[in-house]
C-alpha cells in the first residue's frame, strides 16, 4: 500500500504487513471502549494512522509524532502543522501532527480528547516514561481512556527460568528498545500518573517461526506464568480518574540517576528520597 502524506509518496506494505494483527487488535480495542476524538503517539509512517482516518467512529485530534530525526534531545520544539493525507479512497484525510518530546516537556494541545493510542512507544523513552503519561493525563478528558502497548520484558527462550533476563526498566543511549517492561512495572507506572486500570493482558501480535510457534497455544490455555513467559507483548487499558502534572509516587521503573522530574515528593513513603536534576 502507498500513502500519500503532504504530496510525498510513502511505502507501508511491508511495515502494515508486519504489523497488522497488533493494528487489528488495537482497532479492536478502540471500538470496544467507544472510539470518538482520539489521539495517537508516534504516527510516523502513518500505518496506523491510515487506519484511523478511516474509520468513521473516529476523529483524529491530533497525532504526535517527533518530525526532526534526532535522538529525542530536549531542545525539540513544540510545533503544530496541518497534514494531509491520500489513502487511496478518492477523498483526502486531514489531520494535525504535533512534533514534542514526549518525555521532557509537558505541553498542551488544545483540546480535550475521549482516548489517546501510546502503542509501541514508551518503550523508545531515553528518561522519563512517566511523563509521557503525565502528558496524556491532560489531554484526557475526565474518565477518558489510554490504550497502551509495548514488548513484554518477562519474555523468555526459556518459559521455565525463573527471572526475566533484562529489568523492568533500564535507561540507555537511544538506538531503538531503551525500556523493557514487566506487567506489574507498567501497571505500577501507569496507576502512578492518574490513571486506574480497567484492562491488563498479554498477546502476542507477530508471526512466529519453528517451534516457537507452540508457544501461542500454550500461553492461551496456560496459567498467568505461562502467558509472562510465553507473550510477546503486553496490553493496559486505564481510565483517566485524576487529573495529575506529577506523579504521586514514585514508580517501580524509577532510575535515580536519569533525571526524572515531575514526581511528588510529598507523597513518598518517609525515608525514601529522590534525586532530581
Amino acid at each position: 500500500m502507498t500513502l500519500r502524506v503532504n504530496g510525498e509518496e510513502i511505502q507501508i506494505d511491508r511495515y502494515a504487513k508486519y504489523h497488522a494483527t497488533r493494528f487489528d487488535a488495537t482497532i479492536a480495542m478502540v471500538k470496544k471502549y467507544g472510539g470518538g476524538s482520539l489521539v495517537e503517539l508516534g504516527g510516523h509512517p502513518w500505518a496506523m494512522t491510515s487506519r484511523l482516518v478511516a474509520d468513521p467512529n473516529v476523529k483524529l485530534e491530533a497525532t504526535v509524532s517527533a518530525e526532526e530525526i534526532i535522538c529525542w534531545s530536549d531542545e525539540i520544539p513544540v510545533t503544530s502543522k496541518q497534514y494531509e493525507m491520500d489513502i487511496g479512497d478518492g477523498t483526502p484525510k486531514h489531520f494535525r501532527n504535533i512534533s514534542a518530546n514526549l518525555e521532557r516537556t509537558l505541553f498542551p494541545i488544545g483540546a480535550e480528547v475521549d482516548m489517546v493510542l501510546a502503542c509501541e512507544i514508551i518503550e523508545h523513552v531515553t528518561r522519563a516514561p512517566h511523563n509521557l503519561l503525565l502528558n496524556i493525563n491532560s489531554w484526557l478528558k475526565q474518565d477518558g481512556i489510554v490504550i497502551l502497548t509495548t514488548p513484554n520484558g518477562s519474555q523468555l527462550e526459556n518459559p521455565f527460568r525463573v527471572r526475566a533476563k533484562m529489568p523492568a526498566f533500564r535507561p540507555s543511549v537511544y538506538s531503538r528498545h531503551n525500556y523493557v517492561f514487566t506487567m506489574d512495572g507498567l501497571v505500577d507506572l501507569v496507576e502512578s500518573c492518574g490513571f486506574t486500570v480497567v484492562e491488563s493482558m498479554f498477546y502476542s501480535p507477530y508471526a512466529r517461526t519453528g517451534l516457537t510457534n507452540l508457544y501461542r497455544g500454550l500461553y492461551d490455555i496456560g496459567p498467568r506464568y505461562l502467558k509472562n513467559k510465553l507473550a510477546q507483548s503486553l496490553c493496559v487499558v486505564a481510565k483517566k480518574t485524576e487529573t495529575r502534572t506529577s506523579a504521586s509516587r514514585l514508580p517501580k521503573v524509577y532510575a535515580a540517576d536519569t533525571g526524572w522530574d515531575n514526581l511528588d515528593a510529598s507523597a513518598m513513603p518517609s525515608g525514601q528520597s529522590i534525586s532530581l536534576e
